[in-house]
């Protein structure tokens, strides 16, 4: 690619660099078919011993263990795990609501997607990254080591960047190009009147490990404000006048707390990893620190 595309990308060399050493973590083992560095639930011929079963005839003789044989006088062959890779799903949301904020939480929603489309293609999984609207806008399909990652880049600075989200229309619709087992990563401030839940069901129902990464700016976070001030909605041309006394702010700041509660309950409930991010957080910080925390990432 280009020097041109290159210099567009969400991370320098640096950041790539110190996310060489990280690899993404799911928390059951998955079949897809695909060799490769992953625990897989079918037995296979890695390094990586997993438990013993009887011999039975037309079983590779080589594997059984003598020394089970000797002791027991039976035959039993070791059984050692097998290695996939996956696809690991990102999944942007392109909402105006996330243009919001100081710094904007697109930008660093960009940088995650970037930074974990290029751990996964190092450890030769395979990455969707797609754009969330009203529908699955866009989606491109990538794989071939961590060279392949300019082509994340590419995709990324396309990205639609206004109008509404429908969380549950859009991750409804990635059932139409997701058909095997995986990891599904979802980066988003889930700030969208229909909600996520059905959405979010649907892609369990695709046998899918799903990540909810919510971003949020800090002035959303903690307002900052006082007076009277008439408030827009980014995505619509609702306005609400308001009053920003102490109480109307911690009446604020508890129903945000009970949304992001609610939001790690639901995930957890269906499996799943929750994390809040503040979108002023350095990338190296988001992946090193706060997704190992919640064991995304090792």
């Amino acid at each position: 690619m280009p020097d041109t595309e290159k210099a567009r990308f969400p991370l320098d060399a640096r950041v790539l660099q110190r996310l060489d050493n990280i690899a993404l973590l799911t928390r059951h083992p998955m079949a897809t078919g695909r060799q490769g560095r992953r625990r897989s639930p079918q037995a296979g011929s890695s390094m990586e011993f997993a438990d013993y079963r009887r011999y039975a005839a037309g079983d590779d003789f080589r594997r059984i263990d003598w020394r089970a044989f000797a002791r027991l006088e039976r035959l039993f062959l070791r059984v050692f795990e097998a290695e996939e890779n996956i696809t690991v799903t990102i999944l942007i949301d392109c909402s105006a609501s996330m243009q919001q904020g100081t710094p904007e939480k697109a930008q660093l929603a960009m940088a995650v997607a970037a930074a974990l489309s290029y751990i996964a293609l190092k450890c030769e999984d395979s990455v969707m990254v797609g754009a969330l609207t009203d529908r699955l806008s866009a989606y491109r399909k990538i794989s071939g080591g961590k060279n392949a990652i300019w082509n994340v880049g590419e995709f990324l600075t396309h990205l639609p960047r206004s109008g509404t989200t429908d969380l549950n229309r859009a991750l409804y619709d990635v059932g139409r190009v997701v058909s095997t087992p995986g990891l599904t990563i979802i980066i988003s401030d889930f700030l969208t009147a229909q909600g996520y839940q059905t959405g979010v069901r649907a892609i369990r129902q695709l046998r899918q490990e799903i990540a909810l990464l919510q971003i949020l700016a800090p002035d959303e976070l903690d307002p900052q404000i006082q007076g009277d001030w008439r408030l827009k909605d980014s995505e619509g041309n609702n306005s609400v006048e308001v009053s920003a006394s102490s109480n109307i702010l911690q009446s604020y700041r508890d129903r945000l707390g009970r949304f992001t509660t609610e939001l790690a309950a639901f995930a957890h409930t269906n499996m799943g990893t929750y994390t809040l991010i503040a979108s002023d957080m350095d990338i190296i910080d988001v992946v090193q620190r706060l997704l190992r925390q919640v064991e995304l990432v090792r």
